[in-house]
């Protein structure tokens, strides 16, 4: 597996969790899309941060930017699709 594979991975399941986190602490706390803006945006970092260590010696040095790249899009709708999904499947009888 490439290294940008493994980032694209590692993105596309902390987009997830990151999205159930959220739909989590939506419903119990009252979390704001504010607050979930910015926890999706340190998450974000942090899987960069992930990334670097995991794959930064097997990535060539023109392909640098990558790490921050790869993934993005992905880890953005799931992790959207994640948070809205719990939030309708768990308020859905509240109303």
């Amino acid at each position: 597996m490439k290294p940008t594979d493994k980032v694209f991975w590692l993105r596309v399941v902390m987009g997830i969790s990151t999205g159930l986190i959220l739909g989590i602490l939506t419903i119990s706390v009252g979390f704001s899309g504010s607050n979930g803006v910015l926890f999706a945006f340190l998450m974000y970092i942090a899987s960069y941060y992930i990334a670097r260590a995991a794959v930064s010696a097997e990535l060539p040095p023109k392909d640098a930017r990558k790490l921050i790249t790869a993934g993005l899009g992905s880890f953005i709708t799931l992790f959207l699709f994640t948070w809205i999904l719990i939030n309708t499947l768990f308020t859905i009888g509240s109303t």
